[in-house]
């Protein structure tokens, strides 16, 4: 099921829609972020996040931004370290299994804090209680920034957690980012924990750098056994037709070794 408020969707409805979803009760503490890498802070955090939750009686969630808002400005550069279903993965591999998506398109970069919180509590069934972002975040592109995001929390009684030090994020990204649109794939999971990873689609689509990749299929994302090392080449934004047993549905890239 997908909820549509204009030209934005939210997809995690409790109740319905997230088989994953371990619902303890509807009050939730958020956090919201694009998650991709997912780093060793975010892992961090997220650990607190479960901490704090079981200690104030709160559901934790993580509010998924997907595709990245930044590409519709910056015409799809960042390319993605985990797709989506990587990410989903990776959240429940790390105990959160509570997680809500929003889905963008370029329209929705017009939205701000007042029509996002909007849009989540009628198309989602939580409450939020409570909701933790980075201190330079913003929803949408207006000027306003953190600033109505805080005016929209106050006005709906939800407690506001500024998350500081978020340039360290920043920079660890920058790191990761610098090697990995590089094709050195190595040095960036040796900061992220883990390499590239995504989930083949039906029609081969994946949002990564052409280029010729040393590889592995996998039949879970972050589990070696029984790995299968292939070879795979990526034009245009899709994977070459490759060979591959039943249920090895998982691509990790190891090193990019030709530019195409």
């Amino acid at each position: 099921m997908q909820f549509l408020v204009g030209s934005l969707h939210f997809i995690g409805c409790p109740e319905e829609i997230m088989k994953f979803h371990k619902n303890i009760n509807n009050n939730v503490v958020a956090i919201a972020g694009t998650w991709d890498p997912v780093l060793p802070r975010h892992k961090a955090l997220f650990k607190k996040l479960i901490n704090y939750g079981k200690r104030q009686g709160l559901n934790p969630y993580i509010i998924l931004f997907y595709p990245n808002p930044a590409n519709f400005i910056h015409e799809n550069r960042f390319k993605d370290y985990f797709d989506l279903d990587a990410r989903i993965e990776l959240f429940k591999y790390l105990g959160i299994n509570n997680i809500i998506i929003a889905e963008f398109d370029p329209g929705d970069l017009k939205l701000g804090a007042l029509e996002f919180f909007d849009n989540l509590f009628k198309d989602t069934c939580i409450v939020l209680n409570e909701l933790w972002i980075g201190e330079n975040q913003s929803f949408g592109t207006g000027p306003e920034g953190i600033f109505s995001i805080r005016t929209e929390c106050a006005d709906r009684g939800i407690n506001l957690k500024i998350l500081k030090n978020s340039f360290l994020v920043n920079l660890d990204k920058e790191s990761v980012y610098g090697n990995f649109n590089e094709g050195k794939l190595e040095p960036a999971s040796a900061i992220v924990g883990y390499y590239p990873t995504y989930k083949l689609k039906v029609d081969l689509q994946i949002n990564m750098h052409d280029g010729i990749y040393n590889a592995g299929l996998r039949i879970r994302p972050f589990d070696k056994t029984n790995e299968i090392a292939v070879t795979v080449k990526i034009v245009n934004q899709k994977i070459e037709e490759i060979k591959r047993p039943d249920g090895y549905n998982w691509l990790i890239l190891f090193e990019r070794i030709d530019t195409i």
